[in-house]
């Protein structure tokens, strides 16, 4: 054998495939890095480019804000002010102010024509509604099994109970009724206006309270 000669086991093709695929591989990632590196600028830039938009945008705003201050008086800013403070107010105290007359405009909608009522007593509660009484006569038992129903079918009183019914030496039906009256239809600001604020039921309704007494306690504070 020629001493000359050197005999390798190591098949070219092979090395040559592998040095091919090496080279594949590391531009593949060279490019991926490289788009990761265009997006990052990319959004940095946006970032930038839309914090100047707002730091442009709070200028403005700022700017706008103070030419619209230096437009009104700060004597004028606070008298508005006071005034709005005692609009509240008023709106406040007008809210829970209560008005009496309401529940008569509410009773004269729900009273029979054939019932009159001859006394009437109320008591405010603390929730704004009244505990009425009052005594009343009808013409017959009829009459006042229908004002019963009248009053109870009305959401706006509660607790009614009739008693006391009797007749008289002239066929007259005297009884007695307690109820407690919503205090929507005592609110003063629902009583402003032309009408009354209350249900109107049938034109068999009216109110009859002739020669009648009027009484009222509140509770204590």
């Amino acid at each position: 054998m020629d001493p000359q000669v050197q005999a390798s086991f190591i098949p070219k093709k092979s090395l040559e495939m592998t040095s091919t695929r090496g080279g594949h591989f590391g531009g593949l990632v060279f490019l991926i890095s490289l788009l990761i590196f265009v997006a990052s600028l990319v959004a940095a830039g946006a970032s930038f480019a839309y914090t100047q938009y707002l730091n442009n945008a709070i200028a403005s705003k700022s700017k706008s804000l103070a030419l619209a201050e230096g437009a009104y008086d700060p004597g004028t800013i606070q008298d508005l002010v006071r005034l709005d403070d005692r609009l509240s107010q008023a709106k406040i105290l007008l809210g829970a102010h209560v008005a009496a007359s309401g529940i008569f405009a509410f009773l004269s909608s729900q009273t029979l024509t054939n019932v009159a009522f001859n006394t009437f007593d109320y008591t405010l509660g603390d929730d704004g509604s009244a505990k009425i009484s009052m005594a009343g006569s009808a013409d017959s038992f009829s009459t006042v099994a229908l004002q019963s129903d009248q009053f109870g079918g009305n959401k706006l009183l509660k607790d009614v109970v009739f008693s006391g019914i009797t007749a008289d030496a002239t066929g007259r039906i005297s009884f007695n009724v307690s109820a407690t009256v919503d205090s929507s239809v005592l609110s003063y600001s629902s009583t402003l206006g032309a009408s009354a604020a209350v249900p109107v039921s049938t034109g068999t309704a009216s109110s009859s309270m002739p020669g009648g007494t009027f009484a009222s306690t509140t509770p204590s504070q």
